[in-house]
């Protein structure tokens, strides 16, 4: 097996169980190898040994590839040692050995018949990636994407994946949360409450048409792909990814997200953009609120991580509905992460 060597090119906290590593050739100018969504690298880990991660982007041409890994707990209350290395010991410089990418689950040459996709977790990892390999590939093709995780503190990708939905166009999208926070909204931010099981699936009256792919945590995995067979799908139909034994009790999840009760509409000027609106709870963020009238308002992580959406508050005063790690500089605040408390200008 072929290893080459990567540099650490950036490391994104995307909420705070979830980070994405960035990876660029150390090798000059090579370029790197185009893959398949849903493929992985498989990495030498010092100390660890080999591990695996699914590559969750997707591009024809790549120029850094990414992986995304969730903070898992093993037994003994410490977190998983890949994860581990990833969170705390890599650094952006370093430098790192894989082989890949590889794998068999990935969309076909010829998509024939309509896709479904089943995930839970981690699964969210290879979903994003192929559904970014449709937006490229085949825009108009039909697909049904399930997606099942805790809360929108686990959701790691939810920016990037909704970012999708306009490129394609006869995708449906259905998202269970299993334990939703407060501020998770029901039929916006997910759609379901529980986890995906049988009962879900047979409601869908999904078609032994469809081609079927699965991934996530290993038992997900297994009961997902039972359920599916139960429902008289083909075997040869499914086509199944575990990504390992851990499943979503054992992620460190967020429970520092704040909800602020009686909120009331409030007036917001967006200065710059000339535009107004009135805020009303069911908008969400101030972010939110922004992109429903048509700004553009920078962002990468949307969970109050990057600082990309702060803006500076002209008057009025603001409510975190999260705890953020991002400092914005005095005077702005975190477009993702706060609700008006009364009216508001803001300078964009």
């Amino acid at each position: 097996m072929a290893y080459r060597t990567y540099r650490v090119a950036r490391k994104v906290e995307e909420t705070p169980n979830t980070i994405s590593i960035y990876l660029s050739p150390s090798d000059g100018d090579l370029p790197l190898q185009p893959f398949r969504a849903g493929q992985h690298l498989v990495f030498r880990i010092p100390g660890v040994g080999e591990r695996a991660y699914v590559l969750s982007a997707f591009s024809v041409k790549p120029k850094t590839y990414r992986i995304t890994v969730k903070h898992a707990v093993t037994n003994d209350g410490t977190t998983g040692h890949g994860a581990q290395f990833w969170r705390a010991e890599a650094t952006n410089g370093d430098l790192v050995e894989a082989s890949g990418p590889t794998g068999s689950f990935h969309l076909p040459e010829k998509l024939e018949r309509p896709l479904v996709f089943v995930s839970a977790g981690v699964g969210e990892a290879p979903l994003t990636a192929i559904a970014e390999e449709l937006a490229v590939r085949a825009p108009r093709q039909k697909v049904c994407f399930l997606h099942s995780t805790i809360n929108g503190s686990t959701f790691a990708l939810k920016g990037k994946l909704g970012s999708l939905r306009a490129d394609l166009p006869n995708a449906t999208w259905q998202v269970w949360y299993d334990r939703p926070r407060p501020i998770d909204r029901k039929d916006k931010d997910y759609d379901h409450t529980g986890e995906i099981g049988r009962a879900d699936l047979e409601r869908l009256s999904l078609s032994n048409d469809s081609e079927f792919y699965v991934c996530g945590p290993d038992v997900f995995v297994a009961r997902a792909t039972g359920d599916l067979q139960r429902l008289g799908i083909a075997i040869d139909r499914i086509h199944a990814e575990p990504l390992g034994a851990e499943n979503d009790a054992s992620i460190e999840i967020d429970e520092t997200d704040k909800y602020t009760p009686q909120l009331e509409p409030r007036r917001v000027n967006f200065i710059r953009s000339g535009m107004s609106a009135i805020w009303r709870p069911e908008h969400g963020s101030l972010l939110e609120l922004a992109e429903s009238l048509g700004l553009t308002a920078a962002f990468s992580c949307r969970t109050g991580m990057c600082g990309k959406c702060a803006q500076r508050i002209v008057s009025g005063d603001v409510a975190n509905i999260r705890e953020i790690h991002a400092r914005p500089k005095q005077g702005h605040q975190l477009m993702c992460s706060n609700v008006p408390l009364s009216d508001m200008e803001i300078d964009l």
